[in-house]
C-alpha cells in the first residue's frame, strides 16, 4: 500500500507514537486502520472506491494486490488470539477479493490454528459450530466485490466471526479536527465544520473531523451525571474556571443547534463560531475521549495542531489514561509529544523511507537511556538531530515471494 511493501505493527499499551519524515507511511497506516474498520461493513467496496479511490489511490507502484490483516488478543487471557486478513487484487474487470482468512490461534502454539473462514476467488469454507465442522459456502454467496466477514447476519456460524466484527467496528480513526473559521467557510461555501450548526441527533462517538461536535456534547450532557461533571471539569481545566457550562443554542434558522460556552460575567453565550481553534479542539478532544468507551482502538493524526503546549500535555494525559483502556496510536511531528512519554523506548516507532520503501523501527532500549541522560527527554534529543543514533536496526525485510499477513 503506497510506500509500504510489508509492515507488521505491534501496538503498545497504552500508546504507540509514530514519528518520522513526511511521506514515510504514517498517514497510510491510519488509512489502513480505517479500511480495517470498514471491512466489517457490508458496503465495504463502495466506500473503498468512493472514499479511498480504490486501487488507483492505494496500490504501491508495480503491485497488483494489497493485503490487510489484524491479530486480536484478549486482555484477560480468557480467549485465544484471533487472526483475520483479506487480500484484494487488481484484475482487468476491476478490484476482486482474492482471499480472506479467519483463524483462531492456539495460546500455547502447540496446536495448529483453527481455520474458521477460508476463501479464495470463487470458493470458500466456514467452520460451523452447529454442524461441528467445516462446510462449503455456496458459490452464489461468494461475490468478487464483497468480503464474507460481514455477510453472515446476526448469527454467524462461529463466535470468532462476531469477535472479529466487534473489534473491527470498534476501531476509531481521527484526523485533525475541522476548525475552519466561519468567515473562511462562507468565503468558499463550505457547508460543514466543527463550528457549524447541526441537526440534533444521537451521537455514540465523535465523527471524523469533529463534524458532530454539538451532538457529541448533547450526548455527554444527557448522559450519566458523573460523566457530565467529569467532562465539564475537563473544560474548566483547559479553558479556565470562568467557564460555567457547555450549552446548545437553537439556530435562529430553525431545526438545528449550535455549540456554545457560557462564561461568568457574560450575558450571552460564546458560540462555537467565535471560539478559537484551540478552544474548539480542546472541546473536541474531551468529547472524543469521553464517548465510545467500548472502542477497540483509537488512532489520531497530529493531536498537537492548534493546541497550546499546556493543553497538548493534558490531551496526551487523557489519551494515555483513556476510559475503557483501548490502545491508542498517535501520528505526530511534535517534539513536545515525545517529551510527554513516560516510556519512549516502548511507545515510539520511527517511520522512515529507504529506497522508496517505508520502514518502521523501534528505539534501542539499551542505547536510549545513555542519550537521555545528556538531553533529558526524547523530544530534545530529536530536535538536536540525534534520533538516528538511538533507532534500533529494522527487522529483516520480507522476501517478495513470502506471504504477508
Amino acid at each position: 500500500m503506497r510506500a509500504i511493501k510489508y509492515l507488521e505493527l505491534e501496538l503498545t499499551r497504552p500508546i504507540t507514537v509514530l514519528i518520522g519524515e513526511n511521506g514515510a507511511g504514517k498517514s497510510t497506516i491510519l488509512e489502513c486502520l480505517e479500511l480495517l474498520r470498514k471491512a466489517a461493513e457490508p458496503n465495504f467496496m463502495t466506500q473503498f472506491y468512493a472514499q479511498h479511490r480504490g486501487m488507483a489511490g492505494l496500490l504501491r507502484k508495480g503491485e497488483n494486490f494489497l493485503m490487510l490483516g489484524v491479530t486480536i488478543k484478549d486482555d484477560e487471557g480468557a480467549l485465544p488470539p484471533v487472526f483475520y486478513d483479506f487480500a484484494l487484487r487488481l484484475l482487468s474487470g476491476g478490484t476482486h477479493v482474492a482471499g480472506e482468512t479467519l483463524a483462531v490461534l492456539a495460546v500455547d502454539h502447540a496446536r495448529a490454528p483453527l481455520a474458521v473462514l477460508e476463501r479464495s476467488f470463487g470458493t470458500g469454507e466456514v467452520f460451523d459450530e452447529r454442524a461441528h465442522g467445516r462446510v462449503a459456502i455456496p458459490s452464489n454467496a461468494i461475490k468478487h466485490d464483497q468480503l464474507l466477514i460481514s455477510s453472515f447476519g446476526n448469527l454467524p456460524p462461529h463466535p470468532a466471526i462476531t469477535r472479529v466484527l466487534n473489534a473491527l467496528r470498534g476501531i476509531e480513526v481521527h484526523l485533525p479536527f475541522d476548525t475552519t473559521a466561519s468567515w473562511a467557510a462562507r468565503a468558499y461555501q463550505l457547508t460543514r465544520s466543527g463550528r457549524s450548526s447541526t441537526m440534533l441527533l444521537p451521537a455514540e462517538r465523535l465523527d471524523l473531523l469533529g463534524y458532530n461536535l454539538a451532538n457529541a456534547w448533547s450526548e455527554l450532557k444527557n448522559g450519566p451525571s458523573a460523566l457530565w461533571e467529569e467532562a465539564l471539569g475537563l473544560v474548566r481545566l483547559g479553558l479556565g474556571e470562568h467557564i460555567d457550562s457547555v450549552v446548545l443554542r437553537a439556530d435562529p434558522g430553525g431545526g438545528q443547534v449550535a455549540l456554545a460556552l457560557t462564561v461568568t460575567g457574560l450575558n450571552e453565550p460564546i458560540l462555537a463560531t467565535d471560539l478559537s481553534d484551540g478552544q474548539l479542539t480542546w472541546l473536541a478532544f474531551i468529547a472524543l475521549t469521553r464517548l465510545n468507551q467500548g472502542r477497540s482502538l483509537l488512532a489520531i493524526d497530529e493531536p498537537e495542531l492548534h493546541l497550546h503546549p499546556a493543553l497538548l500535555g493534558r490531551v496526551m494525559s487523557m489519551l494515555t489514561n483513556l476510559p475503557g483502556g483501548a490502545p491508542v496510536v498517535v501520528c505526530t511531528h511534535s517534539d513536545r509529544v515525545l517529551e510527554l512519554l513516560d516510556d519512549p523506548a516502548a511507545a515510539v516507532r520511527v517511520c522512515s523511507l529507504s529506497s522508496g520503501r517505508a520502514e518502521v523501527s523501534r528505539l534501542d532500549a539499551e542505547t536510549l537511556p545513555r542519550w537521555l541522560e545528556q538531553f533529558g527527554d526524547l523530544g530534545q534529543l530529536r530536535a538536536a538531530g540525534y534520533l538516528p543514533r538511538v533507532v534500533a536496526p529494522p527487522p529483516p525485510a520480507k522476501a517478495d515471494d513470502e506471504p504477508v499477513g
